[in-house]
């Protein structure tokens, strides 16, 4: 069904892709033009374009052509090359022909029926067939296209080329192609171009797409040497002689500064050469013997012969001679310059290939101190930390037995180091380090002992977040010729690693009891088991949800065994008797608990044992530092003498390199766990897995720590298989058994996954197999509040594709116990889906999220049209948020898609209390809010919220919100919605708006001030007059302002304000049809800080104007406060002589009288408490009328403040 489906779409396209009939061939060969003279172009490649997005519209155009069957090279010419009426400029023409060459040769058939002889339809079946070559049938297209283009023939550096090799040989002959337009000649290779695949714009691909002559040289040697189009032209043996360098080299931003040679030779001593750096750059290399392939010598890294460090733009490299003889050196990059708004964890491509000559070691050249690093030297590790050591280059070279290092900061760190020196020991050599570390500075004090080099690497630690541990930061290689004179050899043997030789061998035998100096009544137990008697294993009830059984666990004794771990032991009786015995302890799984955890946090080094008998327990727990004792043998040999029951289980477990799908080999992955006996039924333990090593400690060298993970204590069998599994089926427990090929294609499950209780729902094997859309559903506890996100990566490691980040492309939603997760991958191929977790628990402070399933995409599809991404919403997580329920809302609307209906969409959300909210709608093709398109209406408790689809599509609805009550002026992100309009609807388009702008704001709800009409910040109306009311708690005043939206003209003379007991209305007359910006602002009439801050904005559309508008008088300051008039609101313009009544209410006023020209009538005062009269007005002579409403508050009556104005 899937292929007939792909048929009938490919059919379809090519009946759109109707060929004219006025379309002929021989028209577009280009006639009686002279063929260009080739010569160096004067425009460089990245002047004609930025990157491949600027050519993705042609690109998408030639995957479209190149699934299409065509009936005639006419008709592939038409549809390739001139359908397309967006592909117009031969620099778009080259970059179709290039595409489609790259990815069409030796693919499939391009035309329907079977070519004729001697026809253009037979040479590019033969060059599908791989016997036209891609630089012919480019040149055929560029022909055809009206475009010169030349084949050049010569030698290329292919995968077979190693430095130091001769190019006479007939595999490296090659072709290529130049073209020209834009009155240049530019060159590109399409056979090298299809190397990285045949559909993706890849870097290799892009690399050689209108190459820079410079770069390509490299790589491409022109036997003319004129079309080499550089301006002094090389030989073959000068091509040979090259470095043999790769795309990445250019992309990274490398050039030669010195040793531009393929072969770096030394006679005796070292070599030193440097490459140029014109962006962030990590480096790495591999050293390898050319006949052997080995990257060690005498069991030593070739590498560590190799000194590097980057600085002041300059990646300098020395190498020391190892043994005499033939090496190739592989040079890695990757870029750290800043990528898509951070900085690029790229991966690690290689750059450059040389061969290396020594013909004679030099006794002095010993390997480098193994450090962590490649790199010496600060770098962009110390940056990221923001420390700026004074020392800048990576050696140090000095004749004192002190070296003293400063290092500056911006920001606190803690510092940690460790000295090192090959065939010293680390323990001794830390003592040489002393820190002084404060908040903006540290001081490093190395006293070595001897004179010789040292490596000396310095890791960091932030201190709030002290639970990822420390991390390497930088590294230093310290050159010391200071040799004290009294130094003995004494001295120098403390620092020597020796062999561990044991002072005494006893005789092979197991005692029966051990007595003990702490007790001299306790006998040390030991169990001899009598197979036959122990139970078998047996499957346990399926529970998945089932928590581990309370087994009496204190804190007290937490605490015990946290001080048994920081003590020393020098014999084993003391050790179990401290650890076990000593606090009386009766019930077995409370010992197999304080064994597990011992053995999990304790530190090796801290076992030195007086003496040590073969076969004893000493052996088995010293053999934990030398790693020839696994951790299962010695939990085995601690229940052994604490009275438990334990066997040692045999099988294969996923480590943290496990990848879903991958085999266990013969001999890979092999591992060993523990099944204790414990109240008559196997549970298993696996103490290794348990250990979590974390580096602690800011002062004299590495503390190294450990933490115990308790999932693998007494696990669920259920659980235990998506990490181990047994030799022996038995030891499954499970019914029914799960097999060695269902256990790998399980999906990468962490102990955080099941401490958090969660659960598959959908997918139970790793691999999810795709048609274009994947949805994968987890489980996890109702009573849980769980923040989730994930990653998604491709199968190179890329997080992106064509800038889009591909987490952009999959979205998920928590909701009731259940987590869903829908893909649409915009590319076929494989991917790798990760999703992490924490709890919600703000007391927390170690609270970060962690890993918890991983799977496999595997994409046979992709949806048609091409899926875009999901709308850019702040977050991953969609529907109600966890400050959804912090704040205790409830909404019905609990699925987090919401489609529309006549293009608008409702929903409510309920709140315990009057809150603030704000909204933010977006898309992922417009780059802007869409603001004005969502409003919200509060009544009482509940909040309405309306969505106006601006067009058919996907729109992202974010909500924000607030407690008023709250001293904080941040909104809390609380829900996050997809909006699906699928209709076809025809929406007004709103004027651009800032976010946030429309709408109550935050001193609305502080006042206690309410909507009665308009609670929708957009009206749309159908008359030019408005009456909007406001309910108010306590007494206010009021100001507005009213703008034309679009050119920003003030309208403000067309609002008048009339104020009533806990009622204020705005009566709005707008002049004219069109968008209007409308604040509404006030303030209490008890607030003398003359601020008046905003309490509603609205966005007005008038449709129609139906009445006149007239201005209305002016008001002044105490007006607002409480007055109201009955007529006259406003007076128009008058010819003749006029009596106009007023009656206005003006509450506290003891006089109140009307001015006209200086004309004063003062107003009777009613017992309805309204002042009215009548008041004679006459046409203005000059100018106009000035009509003032006064009024006296006070006893004193020469006293007046003015109220209204009329402008006449």
């Amino acid at each position: 069904m899937v292929a007939l489906h792909v048929d009938r779409r490919i059919t379809v396209l090519a009946e759109n892709m109707k060929i004219p009939p006025e379309f002929e061939l021989e028209a577009l060969l280009k006639k009686g033009s002279d063929f260009p003279p080739p010569k160096r172009p004067r425009t460089r490649k990245c002047d004609l374009y930025s990157g491949p997005n600027h050519f993705r519209h042609v690109d998408d155009h030639v995957q479209k052509v190149t699934a299409v069957n065509h009936r005639s090279f006419r008709g592939l010419l038409w549809h390739l090359l001139f359908c397309d009426k967006n592909i117009k400029s031969d620099l778009e023409k080259v970059r179709a022909i290039y595409r489609w060459t790259a990815a069409t040769g030796g693919v499939k058939q391009c035309f329907e029926n079977n070519p004729s002889a001697n026809t253009a339809e037979e040479y590019v079946t033969k060059f599908q067939l791989g016997r036209v070559s891609h630089a012919q049938i480019l040149q055929l297209l560029c022909i055809y296209a009206g475009l010169h283009c030349k084949i050049v023939t010569g030698y290329a550096k292919g995968k077979s080329f190693r430095p130091g090799d001769v190019c006479s040989d007939k595999k490296f002959n090659h072709c290529w192609n130049a073209v020209y337009f834009e009155s240049n000649w530019f060159l590109l290779d399409a056979k090298w171009g299809a190397i990285n695949g045949n559909n993706n714009t890849s870097e290799c691909s892009e690399f050689y797409f209108l190459t820079d002559p410079e770069q390509l040289q490299f790589s491409h040697w022109a036997d003319e040497p004129r079309w080499q189009l550089v301006d002094r032209p090389i030989a073959v043996n000068e091509f040979e002689n090259y470095p043999f360098v790769k795309p990445h080299f250019f992309s990274v931003g490398l050039n030669f500064i010195s040793n531009v040679k393929c072969v770096i030779e030394t006679k005796r001593g070292q070599v030193k050469w440097d490459i140029g750096v014109t962006h962030p750059a990590k480096f790495s290399y591999r050293l390898v013997c050319s006949n052997t392939g080995s990257d060690k010598i005498n069991g030593v890294l070739l590498k560590n012969f190799i000194f590097h460090e980057v600085q002041n733009g300059r990646a300098t490299f020395t190498l020391r001679s190892p043994a005499p003889g033939e090496y190739f050196l592989k040079i890695f990059a990757k870029s750290l310059h800043e990528r898509n708004g951070h900085t690029g964890y790229t991966r690690m491509l290689e750059v450059l290939e040389y061969k290396v000559l020594i013909h004679k070691a030099c006794i002095e050249d010993d390997p480098l101190p193994s450090c962590w690093d490649t790199t010496w030297g600060p770098g962009q590790r110390t940056d990221k930390f923001c420390l700026f050591p004074l020392q800048n280059r990576g050696l140090i070279t000095t004749e004192e037995r002190t070296v003293d290092i400063e290092i500056n900061k911006t920001r606190p760190v803690n510092i940690l180091c460790r000295l090192c020196r090959n065939g010293w020991k680390d323990s001794k050599l830390q003592e040489c380090i002393e820190i002084e570390d404060n908040d903006t500075k540290s001081f490093l004090t190395v006293t070595l002992p001897y004179a010789g080099e040292y490596g000396l690497e310095i890791y960091g630690c932030l201190p709030n977040r002290k639970e990822s541990g420390f991390h390497h930061v930088c590294q230093y290689l310290i050159n010391c010729s200071w040799r004290g004179e009294n130094v003995t050899n004494e001295d120098l043997e403390k620092y020597l690693e020796t062999a561990e030789i044991e002072d005494t061998v006893f005789e092979s035998k197991e005692p029966k009891t051990r007595k003990t100096n702490s007790s001299e009544n306790f006998q040390l137990p030991v169990i001899n088991m009598d197979e036959s008697s122990l139970p078998e294993p047996s499957p346990r009830a399926p529970d998945w949800f089932q928590s581990s059984p309370s087994i009496g666990w204190t804190l007290e004794l937490d605490d015990h065994v946290k001080s048994v771990c920081e003590k020393t032991y020098r014999r084993f009786d003391t050790l179990l008797w401290d650890l076990v015995f000593s606090k009386n302890i009766q019930k077995d799984v409370i010992k197999a608990r304080i064994l597990f955890q011992w053995l999990a946090t304790m530190k090796p080094q801290n076992l030195t044992f007086d003496s040590v008998d073969i076969g004893s327990p000493e052996e088995t727990l010293r053999g934990l530092q030398t790693q020839r004792t696994t951790y299962a043998m010695a939990y085995n040999t601690l229940c052994k003498y604490s009275g438990l029951v334990s066997k040692i289980i045999f099988g294969v477990a996923k480590g943290m390199d496990y990848k879903p799908g991958n085999t266990f080999t013969p001999g890979s992955n092999h591992h060993t766990w523990n099944a204790v006996l414990l109240n008559g039924v196997w549970e298993l333990v696996d103490t290794r897995f348990a250990r979590r090593p974390i580096l602690t400690g800011a002062t004299g060298g590495s503390n190294m720590q450990y933490e115990m993970d308790d999932h693998f204590f007494m696990t669920n069998p259920q659980k235990f298989i998506y990490t181990h599994f047994p030799d022996e089926s038995k030891w499954q427990m499970l019914d029914p058994l799960v097999s060695m090929e269902t256990f790998c294609n399980m999906p990468v499950m962490t102990p955080h996954f099941f401490a958090l209780g969660m659960d598959l729902l959908s997918h139970k094997l790793a691999y999810v197999h795709s048609s274009g859309k994947a949805i994968i559903e987890l489980r996890y506890p109702k009573s849980k509040r769980l923040h989730l996100t994930f990653s998604v990566l491709g199968d190179n490691g890329a997080e992106e594709i064509d800038g889009v980040k591909l987490v952009r492309y999959a979205m998920l939603e928590a909701n009731n116990g259940k987590v869903t997760f829908r893909l649409r991958l915009p590319l076929k191929g494989k991917y790798a889906f990760i999703v992490y977790a924490k709890e919600d628990n703000p007391n927390k402070t170690d609270n970060m999220f962690a890993q918890v399933c991983e799977y496999q995409i595997e994409q046979d599809d992709v949806l048609v049209p091409k899926p875009c991404p999901y709308p850019p919403c702040a977050y991953q997580s969609w529907g109600p948020g966890i400050a959804f329920y912090q704040f205790n809302m409830f909404t019905e609307t609990v699925s987090a898609h919401i489609k529309t209906q006549n293009g608008m969409a409702k929903f409510q959300i309920d709140t315990p209390k009057p809150m603030q909210f704000r909204t933010r709608l977006v898309q992922y093709h417009e780059t802007s809010d869409f603001e004005g398109y969502v409003t919200h209406k509060i009544q009482g408790l509940a909040t309405m919220f309306t969505i106006t689809a601006p067009s058919k599509g996907e729109f992202g609805l974010e909500i924000y919100a607030k407690d008023p009550d709250t001293e904080s002026k941040k909104m809390r992100h609380v829900a996050q919605y997809l909006i699906l309009c699928e209709e076809d609807i025809q929406t007004v388009q709103l004027p651009k708006l800032p976010s946030g702008f429309l709408g109550l704001q935050p001193m609305l709800v502080k006042f206690g001030v309410s909507t009665i009409t308009h609670s929708d910040p957009v009206i749309h109306t159908d008359s030019n007059f408005l009456e909007i009311r406001f309910g108010t708690s306590q007494n206010m005043r009021f100001t507005t302002s009213l703008f034309e939206t679009e050119t920003k003209t003030e309208y403000s003379e067309y609002v008048f304000i009339q104020s009533e007991t806990n009622v204020i209305t705005l009566l709005v007359c707008l002049p004219k049809t069109g968008f209007f910006t409308f604040c509404v602002h006030g303030n209490l009439l008890t607030d003398n800080s003359q601020q008046i801050p905003g309490l509603f904005n609205y966005l007005i559309h008038c449709k129609e104007k139906k009445v006149d508008a007239i201005p209305y008088p002016k008001q002044y300051g105490f007006w607002k406060e409480g007055c109201s008039m009955i007529e006259p609101l406003a007076i128009k313009p008058i010819l003749e002589t006029k009596v106009v009544p007023f009656k206005v209410r003006i509450p506290r006023a003891t006089t109140v009288a009307v001015v006209v020209n200086n004309d004063w009538t003062p107003l009777n005062h009613t017992e309805g408490g309204l002042w009215e009269g009548e008041i004679h007005i006459e046409p203005a002579v000059q100018g106009g009328t000035k009509t003032v409403l006064v009024a006296s508050f006070g006893d004193d009556q020469s006293k007046y403040a003015t109220l209204l104005e009329y402008n006449l």
